[in-house]
């Protein structure tokens, strides 16, 4: 079929579609902007375009772009975002499921980088990934964290509309865990990475427990770990605390004064300080008791959230199913150690890894949010 056929048919099917979604016969709809029903009858049987007069008044009634008259349902791509503290991942589907484009942007966390900063990287990232896509023909989710509560999801939000995406919608980074890991079933969900947050997912309710970012949060996450590490090598260097293969670990990381140190740990905000917690892993593997300790703490802390959010199954019989993502959950010791904390309450919960990328939780939400608006109509 060449693309003039294409975007005929095209018209022609979105045209009788959005008659309908307005409650529009076609009669009326030919009053409203002057031509026969018979001519209008014609658009939508057999595929003739009207002239671009025309195009514009069937545009206006409508409230949507020329582009959507033409955009062609058959050729719909999914666009998956998912933005963490660290890094922010873009995966485009085609209509058959397959990844054609893969691209991975700086960490777009609002309440790190702000909120224009996030609109930067993920204009720049969706531009990368759609480069060969006409935006019209994609449906993008975008999970993103920073943007379960407050204005920023909707700011976001207002900014994809503006690209003409054939859908869009924005939320939390931990909806893509819950699409991932728990599809449609219930359970709990807990994102460690450069920060933490657990969540609790009952079809009568969705409840969040901690992830109210670094400043308040009491620790368990990359940054909070991170942080420890630092404050050992500080501790170490002014006598209150002592010197472990941790502090000769972090002194291989900068060869400048502490004060140089100081100025490029602030400089470099949440996502360096975060990076500290890997050496923290290493060094507990290999027996040292201040990384081994400050371990412990966190995994503690960790074990404290899942038992509150197990609190709110206290009705169920069955084992809850508990889905960890982020970066954390790369590291060998962390599975081990948190099991040990909870002892007799792992009876009470079945704690998985997720084995998936949680972009594909973000394409997953980008398929459903699709399928529900053609629902709709």
């Amino acid at each position: 079929m060449s693309d003039k056929n294409s975007y005929e048919k095209a018209f022609s099917i979105n045209v009788r579609r959005l008659r309908k979604k307005h409650n529009l016969t076609q009669k009326s709809l030919a009053d409203d902007i002057g031509y026969s029903e018979k001519t209008v009858s014609k658009w939508e049987t057999e595929g003739s375009v009207p002239s671009i007069e025309a195009l514009f008044r069937i545009a206006n009634i409508f409230r949507v772009s020329i582009v959507e008259l033409f955009r062609c349902d058959e050729a719909i791509y999914y666009l998956g975002i998912d933005g963490g503290g660290t890094k922010t991942e873009f995966d485009l589907s085609d209509p058959e499921g397959n990844i054609v484009c893969r691209i991975f942007m700086d960490g777009c966390n609002p309440n790190a980088v702000g909120i224009e900063q996030t609109k930067r990287i993920i204009e720049d990232g969706i531009i990368q990934a759609c480069k060969d896509v006409p935006l019209s023909s994609v449906v993008v989710y975008a999970g993103i964290a920073g943007c379960a509560t407050g204005s920023y999801a909707d700011e976001i939000k207002s900014m994809l509309k503006k690209m003409s995406f054939a859908a869009c919608d924005v939320g939390s980074d931990n909806n893509n865990i819950v699409a991932a890991g728990l599809g449609e079933g219930e359970g709990i969900t807990m994102i460690l990475g450069t920060g933490i947050c657990s969540y609790v997912v009952k079809k009568e309710e969705t409840r969040r427990i901690a992830g109210w970012g670094y400043l308040f949060d009491n620790g368990g996450s990359a940054f909070h770990i991170g942080r420890d590490a630092i404050n050992a090598y500080f501790s170490a260097y002014d006598g209150t605390g002592e010197e472990t293969t941790l502090v000769q670990r972090i002194k291989q990381t900068f060869s400048d004064s502490n004060a140089e140190f100081l100025k490029y740990l602030y400089s470099g905000g949440n996502k360096l300080v975060s990076s500290y917690a890997m050496c923290v892993f290493d060094e507990a593997e290999k027996g040292d008791k201040v990384s081994i300790t400050i371990l412990k703490k966190h995994i503690a802390e960790i074990a404290k959230l899942i038992r509150a959010s197990l609190s709110h199954f206290s009705d169920y019989k069955e084992s809850i199913p508990i889905i960890l993502g982020g970066g954390l959950t790369n590291q060998a010791l962390l599975l081990p150690y948190l099991l040990d904390e909870l002892g007799d309450d792992t009876k009470r919960c079945k704690i998985q890894i997720l084995d998936v990328p949680p972009v594909n939780g973000a394409l997953e939400l980008a398929k459903s949010l699709w399928r529900k608006r053609n629902n709709n109509e």
